[in-house]
This record gives C-alpha cells, sequence and structure tokens, in this order.
C-alpha cells in the first residue's frame, strides 16, 4: 500500500470562493443597478447569443466529433424569431421572447435533423449546409 509523502494544499473558504462570489455579486447586482440600456442591448445580448452559438457548436464538434456548417442557420433563425415576438407582442419578457425564440429554432433544428438522423462525416455536413442556405433565404 503507497502512501502520499506530502500533504495536499488546503483551499478555506475564501481564498476557494471568492472569485466567483465576487464575479456573481457583478453580474446580478451591480449590474443590474448601474447598467444603461446601451450595455444590456449593445454589449451584454450579443454576447450571450454568440457565446451560446459557441458553445453549441464547440459541443457538437468537440464532443460529438460532427462537422455543421448550418449552425449558424439556426442561430439566425432563433434571432430572427426572437425580433419577431418582441416587436409583435407588446410588453412581452426578454426571457419570454428567448424561451420562444429557442423553440423556433428547435423546430427548424428538427426539420432538418430529422431527415439526417443516420447521416455522419462529409453528408452531415452537406446537408447542414443545405440549412444554411434554405434558412438563409438564397
Amino acid at each position: 500500500m503507497s502512501t502520499i509523502t506530502h500533504d495536499l494544499p488546503s483551499y478555506s473558504f475564501p481564498a476557494r470562493w471568492a472569485t466567483p462570489l465576487v464575479w456573481f455579486a457583478i453580474a446580478y447586482v451591480v449590474l443590474p443597478l448601474f447598467g444603461s440600456a446601451y450595455l444590456f442591448e449593445a454589449i451584454l445580448l450579443p454576447f450571450l447569443a454568440l457565446s451560446l452559438a459557441g458553445l453549441g457548436l464547440n459541443i457538437l464538434t468537440g464532443y460529438a466529433g460532427q462537422v455543421s456548417l448550418g449552425s449558424a442557420a439556426f442561430m439566425a433563425v432563433g434571432a430572427f424569431a426572437a425580433f419577431n415576438f418582441n416587436l409583435c407582442v407588446d410588453g412581452l419578457p426578454l426571457i419570454v421572447s428567448m424561451v420562444l425564440a429557442g423553440f423556433a429554432a428547435a423546430g427548424i433544428g428538427l426539420v432538418f435533423g430529422l431527415p439526417s438522423l443516420r447521416l455522419k462525416g462529409f453528408y452531415l455536413a452537406v446537408s447542414t449546409l443545405a440549412a444554411q442556405f434554405s434558412c438563409s433565404g438564397r
């Protein structure tokens, strides 16, 4: 039986949790109190949308090993749906319009995803490219 000859570093509560707590306090307390409409609409919302698109592509390519050329089309469908939900429905909260837009993008993803369930490799890339061209209207 082997033994560990050196002690592992011990982390106390402030040293380990101080940085995430500070970031959460900034995100959930300071920004809503002092943030302007420009900060939310021109900086944080595009950052959120692009980071979600990057995470989705990272999961698809990194974990699943598939190449998708149509992820931008599904992101565009979601953005277009969110814009139209906010434009057409008065008083709709932003989070509700984003959830509804996610359902719209998932529906379009199902339309293109169900026929290509058994495809892989080059053929999956070509079918997602078809989604890119048909969703962009060209």
